[in-house]
């Protein structure tokens, strides 16, 4: 694997205290890299407060970045290095965000990313870069540049003689059902029940060269399985089965339709071989279409590139001047969202939203805190955002960006200002955008203005601990002490018999010592209780009983 050190790329940061959303995003560069080879670039993670960050559900947007670490800690006041790595098939640029969520910050961390893909080949070297109608224009120009036209006898004929003679000993394969025959030449082909098959039909288009004679879609088959497939469009076979030899079946597919579905060794054969020729030719005849494009990309992922197929593109190129690029390269299909028809310049914006879950930290009843969800836009063209709003009214949206230019993000803010004491708040935030709707939850936290945690000692205890509430049974209020050894974030909850939380009393990062809180559950009824105190590295759970 090749690593590159990038310098210090810090992701810089106001004061928490003034407003904790990103002032400048790193751009990680990668270095142009050799496809299907992975390379990576280094960066910096700071944690620009005085408390330790945890920082967790560390993502890419893309898949063609990933991180070697999701989850980890940044010392206050300090940084870590992390690494991203990318790895593609595709000679593209590829532009990405790194996203990780953390405790101590109103906001997630963002980074942006950029690298890019080449292939080793220089042949293909025309295609960097290429998408859609510009990748077809290219992929055509090199299909047809220099192109031999043999005419329908010569074309049968090298393909009979010496194209599909993979053992070299005048003994041919039928592509559909498997049937091997001695076939030496054009006319003894006849002798042994053995055609061409078009895998394009040829009554698409008239039988016209330079089409009817090109082998890229030229197989030699059984006659049989060539009058079974007919000018039938391919798909997968589910029922009324009327052919079925070697894995090849003519029948019904899930909508009715008469289809015929290659054997498995076959069917990437013919995907690849319609891409070229609706590549290079247009959609002849007007055979294919959404649903049969739809059939060969998945039958280009169940049936890739062989030897005998690789072997049999250079023999085409031997007669023909030209290769098939489907086969050099299956994965332009990926490039191309239809080979069939144009494809319009259409914006496709394609939006998501960070962290999954907002957590705010406890207030007091009417204090508020906000917290800056991100919104991203990997997709093209600019994304549209028509509103986003909350399920609950202590979560208040109080601004979100109207656009998000294709590549970049921007945050909408939301303000906690709980209405209760000692209570556990819950919402849901709605973005809807001009892609889809995203959904964001958010829980808030609540405590007394006047009850909250004692520090009993300073002392630093050995171990976690949590003592059995005093007075209990009590009405309306206990004492509840706990010990931390070392500074942690600590949350102490009371939930109901059913497992409801009901009150959450503490929810932050405690230094060592040993401590008190006084819960007043005037609010609750009577009844039995359980508290518990849970940090990263312990857990414990008690009971407490409510009588009035």
């Amino acid at each position: 694997m090749k690593l590159k050190l990038t310098a210090l790329a810090l992701i810089l940061l106001f004061s928490e205290m003034a407003f904790s959303q990103q002032s400048f995003v790193q751009t990680i560069n990668l270095d142009t890299s050799i496809t299907k080879t992975y390379d990576s670039a280094s960066f910096y993670v700071k944690n620009p407060t005085n408390k330790v960050m945890t920082v967790t559900n560390g993502r890419t947007l893309n898949s063609m970045f990933f991180l070697r670490s999701t989850s980890f800690t940044v010392n206050p006041n300090d940084s870590v290095q992390k690494w991203v790595i990318f790895r593609t098939n595709q000679n593209i640029t590829y532009r990405d965000f790194i996203i990780y969520d953390v405790n101590v910050l109103k906001n997630s961390l963002v980074y942006y990313t950029v690298a890019t893909g080449k292939y080793a080949d220089v042949l293909y070297a025309f295609t960097q870069g290429l998408i859609d109608e510009e990748l077809k224009t290219a992929l055509k120009n090199f299909t047809t540049t220099g192109y031999i036209t043999l005419g329908y006898n010569v074309a049968r004929d090298r393909m009979y003689e010496s194209i599909d003679d993979y053992d070299n000993n005048d003994t041919l394969e039928c592509v559909y059902t498997g049937r091997r025959a001695y076939v030496p030449n054009r006319a003894g082909a006849g002798n042994v029940n053995f055609n061409c098959e078009h895998t394009w039909p040829q009554s698409f288009f008239n039988s016209n060269d330079p089409m009817v004679s090109d082998v890229n879609h030229l197989f030699p088959t059984d006659d049989a399985a060539n009058n079974a497939r007919s000018n039938y469009p391919f798909g997968f076979v589910l029922t009324n089965i009327t052919f079925n030899v070697g894995g090849s079946k003519l029948g019904k597919d899930f909508e009715g339709a008469t289809v015929f579905e290659a054997r498995d060794k076959h069917k990437g054969n013919v995907a690849r071989a319609l891409f070229y020729f609706a590549v290079k030719y247009g959609n002849q005849g007007g055979f294919t279409g959404g649903k049969q494009e739809d059939v060969l990309r998945q039958w280009n992922l169940i049936d890739t590139v062989d030897a005998h197929e690789r072997t049999r593109n250079d023999r085409i190129k031997q007669y023909l001047n030209v290769r098939n690029p489907f086969i050099d390269h299956p994965e332009f299909i990926d490039r191309i969202k239809s080979t069939y028809t144009t494809i319009l310049n259409i914006p496709r914006p394609k939006t998501s939203a960070a962290p999954s879950n907002a957590t705010y930290d406890t207030l007091a009843k009417n204090d508020t805190a906000s917290y800056y969800i991100a919104i991203f836009n990997s997709g093209t063209g600019n994304a549209s955002i028509s509103n986003v709003s909350s399920s609950n009214g202590v979560f208040t949206v109080e601004s979100f960006p109207s656009t998000i230019a294709q590549n970049t993000f921007a945050y909408a803010r939301v303000k906690f200002k709980p209405n209760a004491n000692n209570q556990t708040f819950n919402g849901l935030i709605t973005i809807t955008s001009s892609d889809t709707v995203k959904t964001v939850n958010v829980t808030g936290y609540s405590n007394s203005q006047t009850a909250g945690i004692a520090t009993l000692s300073t002392q630093v205890p050995d171990r976690f601990a949590l003592s059995q509430n005093y007075p209990n049974p009590f009405n309306p209020t206990t004492k509840i002490n706990f010990a931390v050894p070392y500074r942690s974030f600590v949350t102490l909850k009371v939930y109901d018999l059913n497992g409801r939380e009901v009150s959450a009393l503490v929810n932050n990062i405690l230094q060592a010592g040993t401590y008190q809180y006084e819960f007043d559950a005037a609010a609750l009824p009577s009844g039995t209780y359980f508290y518990k105190l849970e940090t990263s590295d312990f857990t414990s759970t008690k009971k407490l009983i409510l009588i009035k």
